[in-house]
């Protein structure tokens, strides 16, 4: 009897034993399932500055952290130099001539009320995305994401980019993670997406180290950029960029640290990303190397850990891969390639992409400022075609004014014409007109001093540039030279 009785208990611990776990099981298939929360932090105006790029002097200990976790790619650009069209290419797909957002626009601040998001909003810029395509947040919000956005909106027409939560927050490290535990409560039971724009290295430098100069480095130790004059007046504009940009890591790493606390770091796809280059001529709002080349890391479940990838990627890229890994349809508007065979380990190269391709419209409204290049790039060698080589040019108010916007760069080069002449001359240059080609060797001339168009000796490579950049011009729509003929939409306001 006794050992019946025993016989019946070690049965009832097993069957108890084996309900518990494949409730477990259960469980952690649904917690598999459970679709991924997607997180952009996009930096304003960082060139590929980390001390994980190698960058000099500088500390960038959170995206360093990230990129052991993740992927760190060399080769990541922006397909525009300028704010607003760069952030529409990346909730787009699409490169500015073919959504039609060319130049920056006039926004509203994400402290407004909601009317000024729609159709009765007070500031609706003209240039914007065309009406039929479909934009990130559009899809997402679509597949029922929570979406929210920080810092700057920046993107035309407003009603096409919605975000079910917005704050203004700028520059304050300590206050992100106030607010992205708001946006994740805000979300609820929903997956989420965060476009968590920061707002360091943007000028005014002044402003980002005055609140918080413990982020300044020495400005006698920080590297020079070879196409900026190397003056004390230049290391302390420099310094501040560079504190600037130790400041916006901080940020990502509050964002980075909310999602840990949150215990929902291990379910959220992270990509950092600066939205353009450095905030200097010849950088941003030009389609030099500077302007373009950024900072791209990325992190999450399923990615290699630990890697860096020489492979080519561009910002139209963002949108597709961020769709594939959901298992989202990507629309066919989408001219950027997924990359999340990349993230996996799977290829070490985008399939069939030998080259890298950008442009320059313009930075704002004025004439003046219409300067249009296109550029591409295979690794090495640097091709631009200014389309409209033989115009007048005039850099915009940040690149050039010391009051409201503290550059300091600008006239550290006109000082320093005796000096360093060629840095002088490639700033001239920028506003008195360039050649309609231009080749660089990234390699041997990193700075991009010597303009090796027309040589002999590369006359081929040139060829083969010119040739594969007209194709790409012919194959994305690409058919205007000025920019005042770039299709702009026919938008419907007031109802």
């Amino acid at each position: 009897m006794k050992t019946n009785i025993l016989i019946s208990f070690c049965v009832l611990l097993f069957l108890i034993s084996f309900s518990c776990k494949e409730q477990e099981k259960q469980v952690a298939e649904i917690e598999v399932k459970k679709p991924l929360n997607v997180v952009l932090i996009l930096t304003d105006d960082q060139g590929a500055h980390l001390s994980a790029l190698g960058t000099p002097e500088i500390s960038t200990p959170h995206v360093d952290a990230l990129a052991k976790n993740g992927i760190l790619f060399t080769n990541a650009f922006a397909v525009v130099p300028s704010c607003s069209p760069s952030r529409s290419s990346i909730m787009t797909g699409m490169y500015p001539h073919a959504n039609g957002h060319w130049r920056n626009t006039i926004t509203p601040e994400l402290s407004d009320d909601d009317k000024e998001f729609t159709r009765e909003g007070s500031r609706i810029d003209k240039v914007g995305i065309h009406e039929y395509i479909k934009t990130l947040p559009e899809v997402l919000q679509d597949n029922g994401y929570y979406t929210a956005i920080t810092q700057k909106f920046h993107m035309s027409p407003p009603w096409k980019f919605p975000y079910n939560g917005r704050n203004a927050i700028q520059n304050n490290h300590n206050d992100f993670k106030k607010v992205i535990s708001d946006f994740i409560f805000e979300a609820g039971d929903k997956p989420f997406f965060f476009q968590t724009n920061i707002a360091p290295p943007h000028r005014n430098l002044d402003k980002h180290m005055d609140d918080f100069p413990n982020f300044l480095p020495n400005k006698d130790s920080i590297a020079v950029p070879e196409y900026l004059a190397d003056t004390p007046k230049m290391r302390e504009d420099l310094a501040k960029y560079y504190g600037s940009v130790q400041l916006a890591d901080a940020c990502a790493g509050s964002i980075i640290e909310t999602l840990r606390e949150k215990g929902l770091l291990e379910n959220t796809l992270i990509i950092f990303t600066g939205d353009q280059g450095e905030p200097y001529h010849r950088a941003k709002a030009s389609p030099y190397y500077a302007g373009l080349h950024v900072p791209y890391v990325a992190s999450g479940p399923g990615l290699e850990s630990g890697k860096i990838s020489d492979a080519l990627i561009s910002h139209i890229d963002i949108m597709p891969t961020i769709l594939d890994y959901l298992k989202i349809e990507i629309p066919e508007t989408v001219q950027g390639k997924s990359l999340k065979s990349i993230f996996t380990g799977e290829e070490e190269k985008v399939s069939d992409r030998d080259y890298v391709f950008g442009e320059h419209n313009s930075h704002g409204p004025p004439r003046v400022e219409h300067y249009p290049s296109r550029v591409i790039f295979d690794g090495r060698f640097y091709y631009i075609q200014n389309l409209m080589h033989q115009k007048s040019h005039e850099l915009p108010a940040d690149l050039r004014v010391e009051e409201a916007w503290g550059n300091r760069s600008y006239q550290a080069t006109l000082d320093a014409k005796d000096s360093h002449p060629v840095q002088y001359k490639l700033l001239k240059l920028l506003e008195s007109g360039r050649p309609f080609e231009e080749l660089y060797d990234m390699d041997n001339d990193p700075g991009q001093l010597v303009n090796l168009a027309g040589t002999e000796e590369h006359a081929e490579k040139q060829q083969e540039l010119k040739n594969a950049l007209e194709s790409w011009r012919a194959d994305s729509g690409d058919l205007a030279d000025d920019p005042l003929e770039i299709k702009t939409r026919q938008i419907k306001v007031g109802g």
